[in-house]
């Protein structure tokens, strides 16, 4: 095999990624040209100087105060004469105290009331800091679904994508901000000072705090707890993050449901019919004069209409995603917006979160329904072009030509192909191009969660995969979340290869609760059912009696069981070493 060269990219960025007005079929909307100016790294910086800046508090209405620049999310602090009313306390307690103490004499005062505009971490978990022991904190009803889902059974794949797309391990140089605000800090996130909320509603409700009238609206959009704030008196609105300076997060690549679009924009339509003359975003800055306020809330709204009727007009065509993928963009009049700019979500993320979330993974080609195994195509393909060398010598010159997306897709096609072991060191060549097509890829790339990942992903095939630990959740947390949850999570980590010639049965009893659980093990599946087993369940080998809180903590390895044991929290009762051969079973960290 040649000995390759490693020679410096010479980056083409019209190679590695198209930027500037990139204009899609005219045909997609029957004539209208359809535009995508993607940001490049450079726009990003000036995003982050522009939109977020230094951290510092601004006075943006009489007695109310926004700390900007801090945290990811942003922390309003309204004065109301009986007391403070805290809207998103930010993502840790480390950071929440920076804000608290940024806000000085201020917020010296007793917290009436804090309210979360919805469910993610970055919003929520710096509660700790700013409750009173009489403190209320306001959510929608849907809240406590939401939050616990963080904690489900994704909780491991949206971890790593998460730092991935946070850019965990860049440093400021490689990423100045989330396009959204401060750069996260992960690591203090996972001390975590969040808390259930006590007061929750569905619709609206009405907060009256001495001389401030609170109104909170159900408003559906990045998540399905959603609300924003209104002062009509005042005409400020808090928008939560239905908007912020930047294109829409209609799908993270984190992982998760796609956002209910259509609920988004009823949602930005309801803010519109306020009339607001001051906007606060949970993200980037406020927004002051009511015609400012509309023409951005409007276009918003217009860009994620646009998008969703695009995907729907091109469907109805029986177009195939990838073609309505590649031919959406936003019409001239929006695409060179601010407020629109690809800094954080995505079009074509955009597009393909609609088109699976309506229409599922199929896209109407006949050819998409038996295809070949990804394996077996991958194989013939990388012989049909030559075979593994060859692959190797295209990304070569793919690479000294700085088209890092073309050197992308040959490289993920030759590691699919299971042709590596054709070429010595075929593993370590692979990874080390990825990683210097990675990097030559995010410099194009001013989108800052695409940019973080490309580099993370970089450094993880360098350096190998940090396991995100494990988040400290506090009592006061874990008395809110279900048991039913821990179980769940439990089910999905049982390690079917020591488990396909078993099926055996622990039952679960919850006297403080009165919860009962019947986990059955049956070759290689792990069925949970509440309350009594199903027809054909084995006799248990264990019965196992506890309270919520100390298999919750067992859960998640703050206590130890024979300590629980040993207080006489945790009893067993039949074979204690049948019941510890069936937990074994299981991967341990839930």
């Amino acid at each position: 095999m040649k000995s390759y060269r490693h020679i410096a990219p010479r980056v083409s960025r019209s190679l590695t990624l198209t930027v500037g007005a990139l204009l899609v079929a005219a045909c997609a909307t029957g004539g209208v040209q359809q535009q995508r100016a993607v940001p490049l790294p450079e726009d990003a910086r000036k995003h982050c100087e522009e939109a977020i800046g230094k951290p510092r508090i601004e006075h943006v209405a009489p007695g109310i105060f926004t700390a900007i620049g801090y945290d990811l999310a942003n922390t309003t602090l309204i004065e109301t004469g009986d007391g403070l009313v805290i809207v998103d306390p930010g993502m840790s307690p480390t950071r929440a105290r920076q804000v608290r103490e940024a806000f000085g004499a201020r917020a010296t005062g007793p917290v009436h009331a804090v309210i979360y505009t919805h469910s993610h971490i970055d919003h929520i978990g710096g509660a700790s800091v700013w409750l009173d022991e009489d403190t209320e904190i306001w959510a929608t009803d849907a809240f406590v679904e939401h939050v616990i889902k963080q904690y489900g059974i994704f909780q491991r794949a949206e971890g790593r994508r998460g730092q991935r797309q946070f850019g965990r391990h860049l440093s400021d140089e490689d990423m100045p901000c989330s396009a959204l605000g401060r750069r996260v800090d992960i690591d203090a996130a996972l001390h975590s000072g969040f808390r259930m909320p006590t007061r929750t509603f569905s619709g609206s409700t009405v907060l009256e705090v001495g001389n401030r009238h609170i109104e909170l609206y159900e408003a559906h959009g990045e998540t399905h707890d959603q609300l924003f704030a209104w002062l009509p008196e005042e005409r400020v609105l808090f928008a939560g993050d239905n908007f912020y300076r930047a294109f829409p997060n209609l799908y993270t690549i984190r992982g998760t449901a796609p956002r209910p679009v259509n609920d988004w924009i009823r949602s930005l339509d309801e803010m519109r019919r306020r009339h607001p003359a001051i906007l606060i975003p949970s993200h980037t800055i406020p927004v002051v004069g009511e015609n400012e306020i509309q023409e951005q809330l409007r276009d918003y709204r217009d860009a994620v209409q646009w998008i969703r009727d695009a995907v729907v007009r091109r469907a109805t065509k029986t177009d195939g995603l990838e073609r309505i993928v590649d031919e959406t963009g936003l019409p001239p009049h929006l695409v060179d917006k601010p407020w629109l700019r690809e800094l954080y979500g995505q079009v074509d993320w955009s597009v393909r979160a609609i088109y699976g979330n309506e229409l599922g993974w199929f896209d109407g080609e006949a050819a998409t329904l038996y295809p070949l195994a990804a394996t077996e195509a991958a194989r013939r393909e990388v012989l049909a072009m030559g075979g593994a060398v060859r692959i190797f010598e295209m990304a070569d010159e793919a690479l000294d030509a700085g088209d890092g997306r073309w050197a992308i897709h040959l490289l993920t096609k030759l590691r699919d192909s299971n042709l590596l072991a054709d070429v010595r060191d075929g593993r370590e060549w692979l990874e080390a191009r990825l990683v210097r097509a990675y990097r030559m890829v995010a410099e194009g790339v001013g989108n800052t969660n695409g940019r973080s990942y490309l580099l993370e992903a970089a450094r993880e095939l360098e350096r190998g995969y940090d396991p995100v630990p494990m988040a400290q959740l506090p009592d006061e947390l874990l008395q809110g979340i279900p048991v039913h949850v821990f179980f769940e999570v439990m089910s999905t980590r049982l390690k079917p290869e020591e488990a396909m010639d078993v099926h055996e049965s622990v039952a679960f009893h919850f006297p403080q609760s009165g919860e009962r659980y019947v986990l059955t093990v049956r070759r290689g599946v792990a069925e949970l059912v509440a309350g009594d087993p199903l027809p054909g369940t084995p006799e248990p080998i264990a019965v196992v009696e506890t309270d919520d809180m100390t298999w919750k903590r067992l859960a998640l390895k703050i206590e130890n069981p024979l300590a629980a044991v040993l207080s006489g929290r945790l009893k067993i009762r039949g074979s204690q070493t049948g019941f510890l051969s069936f937990t074994n079973r299981f991967d341990q960290e839930l």
